[in-house]
This record gives structure tokens, C-alpha cells and sequence, in this order.
């Protein structure tokens, strides 16, 4: 055999070597538990408090949310030791990178101006592009160079996910593997540099979701399951609902609110404690513009409410509090304010409408029919109509002793005077005009066998 052949052959045997060497094995990578045991790592980074861990994030909201001026104003934040975010939020400093894919370099500019105010001198560690090729197309290579072409690559914040995602993968490519695989790549590179969030902002969907507000998210399951860390942005009682979730934070719900003059977004506290707050005060508002007490429909609809189990909760805390009193059945009122002039139902007493009632010489002696009318006073106010106090038992129409002329009869329904019908001209049988009888009343004939005809024709002549 030739030795050049020879020689391919070996060559051939030295490329296929280290083709099954470079190849990943089952074994490659495990670990047993008292391994993993001893084995020391470091603690997540969080790099914004409560809201950004390394990693993966998405911030999700409506459109014309404010989600650019949240990114841009945390962005400039990371990037600038000096400066704080979201009110008093201090975050970890360090190289960033802003894709702004949704605006061009004269509205950033403006933009950061807005936000920095009367900050002389903008951060170099803040890099901004308007225009990124999509992660399968050169994209996340190119995130990765920037990487490694900073000192400390601190945050990464794409605005928008729809503008770098990869296109649909093919007709076999299902949508949650799609969704699954726009982020994927970005997960695989926040893993490799340690302390690096990248943070993608996306759309909700139209349709709400009452049960979860993660649900609400624009895409499939995928796209949630693949991040880290999920920020969902909710109008809530004219401010800002905040739900964050994630696998390296705290699950949490927190109230914003967006200031217009310098552009910026403040965390006010936790959801609960701030919405809960402001619910009060509506009500609290409602009862002191209307003077009386209100019912829970009235207070729903004062306070532009929906729902009446969270009201109902609301108020029982509220009554417990002492901040309302209840004053009848279904009726709140401000304690000591002049809605309590109000009388409950069924109270028997003197009336907060009339402050000097009728005087009484002995109350000890107080008639049940005076105490009857004094409660009628307390509903209906002083001029109501009294009931009297003994009321005639009710005739028995019916009723019959034995004695005709005692009957009451139908006089009692229609009185005692009786009008004959009108003279049709055809005459009636005497046996059948009852109005010529003998008693007191004309209509009541004393002859009471049955006139079934003309005289002569009667039961009587059979005998």
C-alpha cells in the first residue's frame, strides 16, 4: 500500500478520536449529592431590589404604560453609582447595555434629559443601539462579544422581545417552543457571566385573566416558563399594580405610581397596604360627603367599586378598626359624625329627627298604645299619621243566629239601601220579586219555601 494512503488513513482515525472525545458523554456532568454536598457557590446577585436577580427577566404591560421610562430610567441607573431609582432603590452598578429597538437617538435623547434633570454629566458605562440583528441571526453572538468587550456587564435591557425574537421556526415548530426558544439563548449566556440580568419588555393580552395576572402575558407558556424572573405591570385604582415573580426572589405585589414632570416611577409600598389605604379613604369620603349613612350598594357606587366581597371584608376590618360604625342592617356611618342622627329600625325611643319629643308626666305608666304611636313617631317623624289605639273587631258578614232580620248579609258589603234594577218592560213573577217582601229589609223575603213557578204550581200542591 502506497504510504500516502497510508497516511490518509491515519489522519482519518485522528479526526474520528477526537470527534468521540469532544462528544458529551451521560457521565460528563454528574454529580452525586454528597458532591454537590461540599461543592461552594456564590449568592445571587440581586441587581435591582425586590424586582431584578441575575438571570432572565421579562417586564410585561399594556402599551403606553410607561414600560420605556421604567427600562431607561433603571438602565441609567445601574450604569451611574450616584443615582437611586424607583424612589430609594439602590441598585448594583456596573456596564449596561440599553437596546431601544422601538426609538431612535433623538427621543432617547430627550428622553434621558427628561429623567437626569440637572445631572451635568451622563454615564459611560450606559451603551444604547436603536438597531440589533434577532438572537438566531447574529444577535446573541453579538450580545455575547459585548460582553466580553466590557469590564463588568451588569444588565442588558431589550426593548422590545418581538423586535430580536427569532422568526416562526418552521411548520413543525410548535408556538411554546417558539416562545421557549426566543429566550432560551439569552438564559444559556446569562449563565455563563455571573451577576448579568437580561431583562426583555413585552405586551400583555387583550383578554384579562381573573385568577392569575402571569397568565396575562403575550405568548405561550413557554415564554414564562423559560424566564427567571417575571414583572407584570397592572392598572390598579388610578396607580400601578406591580406583581414580580421568580425563581431567585421573593414573590411579591407592590403599588406604583408614574410622575409626569420629571417622568419617573416611585414604589410606594406593598400592594395591600397602599390600595388598602386608598380604598379607606374613598369610603371614609363617600361617608362624610353624604351626611347619612350609607348601604354597601350606596358606598359600591360612591367609590366606583365592582365587586362587593372585597367591600364587605374592607368594611368589616373598618368596623373593627372603629374608622365606621354600623347603625342598622346594612348601614355604615362615620363614628360620632352627624350621619349617627339616624335612627335605627325598630329602635323605640326619641327620635334624632325630633330632638324634644312629646313630654310625659309618668313613664312608668306609658299606655302600649302610646308606646306603639312613639314608635311610629321614630320612623315616620313627628307629623306620621297615629294609629288608633283600639281598633272595632271586624264584622262577620256570614255570620247568622237564627234570626233573619239580625243576618248582616250582603248589607254589611254594600250597605243597607238597595236600588231595584230598571223596568226592562217584561215584568217579573211575583213569586220571584223579592223586593215586595214584609221584613226590615225589602230585599229579604219572609217566605222562605222556593218559588219555582206561577201560584198554583208548587211543592204545596202535592200535599
Amino acid at each position: 500500500m502506497r504510504a500516502d494512503k497510508l497516511a490518509d488513513i491515519e489522519i482519518e482515525k485522528l479526526i474520528s478520536a477526537d470527534n468521540r472525545s469532544s462528544e458529551k458523554s451521560w457521565r460528563d456532568g454528574l454529580v452525586t449529592a454528597a458532591e454537590l454536598q461540599k461543592k461552594q457557590f456564590k449568592p445571587v446577585r440581586i441587581i435591582l431590589p425586590e424586582l431584578i436577580p441575575e438571570g432572565v427577566a421579562i417586564l410585561a404591560g399594556k402599551p403606553k404604560m410607561g414600560k420605556s421610562w421604567f427600562a431607561l430610567d433603571v438602565c441609567m441607573a445601574v450604569a451611574d453609582p450616584s443615582r437611586f431609582v424607583l424612589g430609594d432603590k439602590r441598585p448594583i452598578h456596573g456596564d449596561v447595555l440599553y437596546l431601544a429597538l422601538e426609538d431612535n437617538q433623538r427621543r432617547l435623547k430627550k428622553r434621558i434629559d427628561k429623567i437626569a434633570q440637572t445631572q451635568a454629566r451622563w454615564s459611560e458605562r450606559l451603551q444604547i443601539h436603536t438597531e440589533w440583528k434577532r438572537v438566531d441571526q447574529g444577535g446573541l453572538e453579538d450580545i455575547e462579544s459585548w460582553c466580553g468587550s466590557v469590564k463588568e456587564p451588569r444588565l442588558i435591557w431589550i426593548d422590545t422581545l418581538p423586535k430580536i425574537r427569532p422568526l416562526g421556526g418552521g411548520r413543525n415548530e410548535t408556538a411554546y417552543a417558539a416562545d421557549y426558544r426566543a429566550i432560551e439563548g439569552a438564559q444559556r449566556l446569562a449563565g455563563q457571566y455571573p451577576g448579568l440580568g437580561i431583562a426583555f419588555n413585552c405586551h400583555l393580552r387583550k383578554a384579562a385573566s381573573d385568577e392569575d395576572p402571569f397568565d396575562d402575558v403575550s405568548g405561550t407558556l413557554g415564554l414564562t416558563g423559560a424566564a427567571d424572573t417575571i414583572i407584570v405591570m397592572k392598572r390598579h385604582s388610578g396607580m400601578m399594580k406591580v406583581f414580580v415573580r421568580g425563581r431567585d426572589i421573593e414573590e411579591a405585589e407592590l403599588a406604583a405610581e408614574f410622575n409626569r414632570v420629571t417622568c419617573r416611577w416611585r414604589v410606594i409600598g406593598g400592594a395591600d397596604d397602599v390600595f388598602r389605604s386608598k380604598e379607606r379613604q374613598a369610603i371614609l369620603a363617600a361617608l362624610k360627603e353624604a351626611g347619612t349613612p350609607l348601604s354597601v350598594s350606596q358606598i359600591m357606587a360612591a367609590t366606583e367599586r365592582t365587586t362587593r366581597h372585597g367591600l364587605d371584608a374592607l368594611l368589616y376590618k373598618m368596623r373593627q378598626a372603629g374608622e365606621v360604625v354600623p347603625v342598622g342592617r346594612g348601614l355604615y356611618a362615620l363614628p360620632g359624625g352627624d350621619s349617627l342622627k339616624a335612627v335605627e329600625i325598630g329602635e323605640i325611643g326619641a327620635s334624632a329627627i325630633d330632638p324634644e319629643p312629646e313630654a310625659i308626666d309618668d313613664t312608668s305608666l306609658l299606655a302600649p298604645e302610646e308606646s306603639q304611636r312613639q314608635s311610629q313617631r321614630n320612623l315616620n317623624g313627628a307629623d306620621s299619621v297615629e294609629i288608633p289605639g283600639e281598633i272595632p273587631e271586624a264584622p262577620k258578614p256570614l255570620a247568622y243566629h237564627g234570626n233573619p232580620n239580625e243576618s248582616q248579609h250582603l248589607n254589611n258589603l254594600n250597605g243597607i239601601e238597595y236600588t231595584a234594577p230598571p223596568d226592562d218592560g217584561l215584568g217579573l213573577p211575583a213569586c220571584l220579586d223579592r223586593s215586595k217582601g214584609n221584613g226590615p229589609h225589602r230585599w229579604v223575603s219572609p217566605d222562605r219555601r222556593p218559588a219555582l213557578g206561577p201560584q198554583g204550581d208548587s211543592l204545596d200542591d202535592l200535599k
